[in-house]
């Protein structure tokens, strides 16, 4: 927010709190002449400070990492509590090794030195799903020297040696859902020099019938699978490195897909990630752009396919992208994995799919994935990052324990904070300009009570 938008929203509240002060019982949702007693002793002197100054400082979400040792290449991780004790634990495909590293969690966000098994040649991404029915995750794996997917299933507290399957030419990445509604989860992987899409059906049982493929665009490279179009089926979106666009392979309803829908991306559409951005209860996409060192956002049009790209600049080569709530207010960031820049790009969602740069986390060389999830189990996201040069994952655990008045979620109550809070002041649910983090008392308004719980905690973790 600028300096002049920052004078005028303040202005606005001083008016606001002049003017309203004795019918405050009726503006809380929860009626407390208290929020005011917090909010006056510091009104006058926030204001006044917000009138000469539109600097706000953000915090970092993220404490320095631990660093854990891997095999030759790690290309990609993927979290999941594979032992079955509640703790998220870590798989991670080694390219140059040949193997997948399993990092078991302690149950504190720290993690047991990796247990590898065998995959095929050149394992480089893994995603983890129970696809036998057990109730524990199972690995599949692409090996893009050996052109298959290894699967790996798990016994609980062992895991039955690898089974491989024939997919395309040079297999980058894969997606693990229930593609065919039959209740089990299927295969999606994109094969970067076929330019095609292999998908294998589950029988059941942890075994796959022969792939089945689909064209897309040119060299793909990321794909993930979500309902894009709103029939309650799984679709998938593929990020094509060659063509710099995003294709869209919507579900017949049986395992099988339309011919596909282009979208373009930015330069090197490298990684793709869905979620629902906007709010607005449908699925929208993020992919990371290697060459332009960017992130298109594309928001679902109701189903009815995707508006135009925006796009964020983020690190040198981005090559992974993530998406969580990080600084937990409710709404989907985003982090991505910079290969260039040796670091990781943090983006904080405004809640209407509007982005802003929250910070930049340095890793070791060479970072190639971002995975994002509660490890620590206090309720936030933390990050594990794979570093390909030097043989390591990375944990940055979040701290950014969520507070009233923290409506940008850094893990302090600061200027960036009132000056958000201002600029939603008076704004309901509906509205445009509406903030849900900074409704401290969910009442649906952002109004005086919400600011006087900002005032009262100011000042803290700064």
């Amino acid at each position: 927010m600028n300096s002049s938008r920052i004078v005028a929203a303040s202005c606005r509240v001083k008016d606001e709190l002049v003017e309203r002060l004795c019918r405050i019982n009726s503006r809380c949702a929860h009626p407390r002449t208290a929020c005011i007693d917090r909010a006056l002793p510091g009104v006058t002197a926030f204001l006044s400070l917000l009138a000469v100054t539109g600097a706000c400082l953000a915090g970092d979400l993220f404490t320095q990492p631990l660093s854990y040792p891997v095999h030759i290449a790690p290309w990609s991780v993927a979290i999941a509590d594979l032992g079955g004790d509640g703790d998220p634990d870590l798989a991670v495909a080694n390219n140059e090794s040949d193997t997948v590293g399993i990092l078991s969690n302690t149950g504190h966000g720290m993690f047991m030195p990796q247990i590898t098994y065998n995959a095929g040649d050149g394992p480089v991404c893994v995603a983890l799903a129970d696809l036998d029915g057990n109730e524990y995750p199972d690995m599949a794996v692409a090996n893009w020297r050996s052109n298959n997917i290894s699967i790996l299933l798990n016994e609980g507290d062992w895991w039955r040696p690898q089974v491989t399957y024939d997919v395309g030419t040079t297999p980058w990445s894969l997606t693990l859902a229930d593609l065919d509604g039959d209740g089990d989860v299927d295969v999606a992987v994109s094969n970067y020099d076929s330019n095609n899409v292999s998908v294998l059906l589950n029988s059941g049982i942890g075994t796959f019938k022969a792939q089945v493929t689909y064209g897309v665009g040119l060299n793909p490279y990321g794909i993930t699978s979500a309902d894009l179009d709103g029939d309650d089926d799984i679709d998938l979106a593929v990020a094509n490195f060659g063509s710099n666009d995003v294709s869209i392979l919507l579900n017949n309803g049986n395992g099988t897909f339309a011919p596909h829908v282009t979208y373009a991306a930015g330069t090197g559409a490298v990684a793709i990630a869905s979620a629902d951005l906007d709010g607005d209860e449908h699925v929208d996409l993020a992919v990371a752009n290697f060459l332009s060192g960017t992130v298109s956002i594309l928001l679902n049009d109701d189903g009815a396919g995707f508006a135009a790209q925006v796009p964020y600049s983020v690190g040198t080569q981005p090559f992974s992208v993530a998406l969580a709530d990080l600084d937990g207010d409710g709404t989907t960031d985003l982090a991505t994995a910079n290969y260039g820049s040796h670091g990781v790009s943090a983006l904080v969602n405004d809640g209407n799919a509007v982005f802003a740069a929250e910070g930049t986390y340095a890793t070791s060389r060479f970072p190639t994935c971002v995975a994002l999830a509660d490890l620590d189990a206090d309720g936030d996201a933390d990050m594990a990052v794979t570093a390909a040069e030097d043989d390591e994952v990375l944990v940055f655990a979040n701290q950014s324990a969520h507070i009233p008045g923290d409506v940008d979620g850094d893990g302090d109550v600061d200027l960036a904070d009132l000056a958000a809070l201002l600029g939603a002041y008076g704004q309901c649910q509906g509205d445009p300009g509406y903030e849900p983090g900074a409704d401290f008392d969910e009442s649906g308004c952002v109004d005086l009570c919400d600011l006087a719980e900002l005032l009262g905690n100011y000042g803290y973790g700064t």
